[in-house]
């Protein structure tokens, strides 16, 4: 039985088509594995937010410094106790925390101890306060945090430190501005804010990290980092901290704040989660190189699809080991390492099992383009803002290369 040369054209053809389809479906089941990381990744994020929790118990929360309120009762007309509170004038808080890490597990924790002094005045507009028990408080969102007891001082008075976060006492004034001081340390993790909550607002907060984020509702307007450590300054009207209220009066939720997120400089399973979200393309140039050397080598090289299997398949294996070296190990260092792996792998794969060690001159070009690719991946991360650019640069390129590549191919065997 004999073909003739149509047929064996069509053969040809065909053979191309299906291979294609055969990579393709290849791809589609590959990124079920590369799903099943991402569930890993989200695992593992839990694990080291229980040991967050684990600190945080034994510790302190992350911390929010309530302003301070100044208060006195009296009694109306119908003899009931009614409330009334001064006005909040100007409110000026002064933070200074000191970090260190602690280690639960495999994980670094960031927890501080933040020394902190609110000063300031309220506004009288109640005339003679002589005989009235005046009440200054403050609160905090995890109490458990303190370390030492509040110090009060109130007008003229003496400090004088309590065992509670209010102190009560009598002024003798009928002047319009009453000054206080509170001082107080205590203990919190990754987080810590101050509310501004008077008519002119002051928030000072510095400390030995030197990778801070400032978080909350208003950006610091001075602010230095530097290697020692990082200060930060905000000056914050009344008027911009008034759209936060809830008829009238701030409540938690939507108490406006601004302060200090004390990160870790490189989230580990943030990058290998963005990182993930590559694979598919990843694969695709991959297998790309070895489909474009199937179609332009002189000699019959056929790639069957269960080695493009594997070959996708040790690549992804490169994204458990960054994920549990870069636990251990800086992530860049965990990145090459990984990288390096897996590139030399694919190489000995293709020179010793694909190319029958006829061909070196291929696998070094595999692993060429890997390098390249590995290269290119880490720097759309590191280029955050530049991402969409350069990627979009790099695709271009890709494919130039791949027209340019296949400029000889007959697809159709005429």
């Amino acid at each position: 039985m004999t073909y003739t040369e149509q047929e064996i054209s069509y053969e040809t053809k065909d053979n191309k088509i299906k291979k294609i389809g055969a990579i393709i479906i290849t791809l589609l089941v590959l990124l079920i594995p590369a799903a099943f990381m991402f569930n890993i990744i989200h695992d593992r994020k839990i694990y080291r937010n229980d040991a967050i929790n684990a600190v945080s118990s034994s510790w302190a929360k992350m911390q929010i410094l309530m302003a301070p309120e100044m208060s006195f009762t009296k009694k109306d007309e119908q003899n009931k106790t009614i409330t009334e509170y001064l006005t909040l004038n100007n409110y000026n808080a002064d933070i200074k925390i000191n970090t260190e890490i602690r280690q639960k597990g495999i994980f670094k924790i960031p927890v501080y101890t933040a020394d902190v002094t609110l000063t300031g005045d309220f506004i009288n507009n109640f005339g003679n306060l002589a005989g009235k028990d005046i009440k200054i408080y403050f609160n905090v969102s995890d109490s458990t945090g303190f370390i030492k007891e509040p110090s009060f001082k109130i007008n003229k008075e003496q400090p004088i430190t309590v065992h509670e976060t209010e102190y009560t006492t009598q002024i003798n004034s009928k002047a319009e501005n009453i000054p206080f001081e509170i001082k107080y340390t205590i203990r919190g993790i990754n987080e810590i804010y101050a509310t501004p909550f008077g008519q002119n607002n002051n928030i000072k907060i510095s400390g030995n990290w030197k990778d801070p984020s400032f978080e909350g509702n208003f950006l610091p307007s001075s602010r230095e980092i530097t290697n020692n450590g990082f200060s930060a300054e905000w000056t914050i009207p009344g008027i911009a901290a008034s759209s936060f209220k809830d008829n009238g009066t701030f409540i938690a939720k939507t108490s406006p704040k601004a302060g200090v997120s004390l990160i870790i400089p490189v989230d580990n399973y943030r990058m290998t989660e963005r990182i993930l979200k590559y694979a598919f393309l990843f694969l695709s140039l991959t297998f790309l190189s070895y489909f474009i050397f199937e179609i332009t080598s002189k000699e019959d090289r056929r790639i069957h699809p269960v080695q493009y299997a594997m070959l996708g398949g040790a690549m992804l294996i490169f994204y458990m080991l960054l994920l549990s070296l870069s636990e251990f190990i800086p992530f860049l260092s965990a990145y090459i390492i990984s990288a390096m792996m897996i590139i030399s792998l694919v190489t000995l794969y293709t020179y010793f099992i694909i190319t029958k060690k006829e061909s070196i001159g291929f696998a070094a070009l595999i692993a060429a383009i890997m390098v390249i690719l590995y290269s290119f991946l880490y720097i759309l991360l590191t280029l955050q803002d530049f991402a969409l650019l350069i990627g979009s640069l790099g695709l271009f390129m890709v494919i130039s290369a791949i027209m340019y590549l296949t400029r000889n191919v007959n697809w159709y065997n005429k």
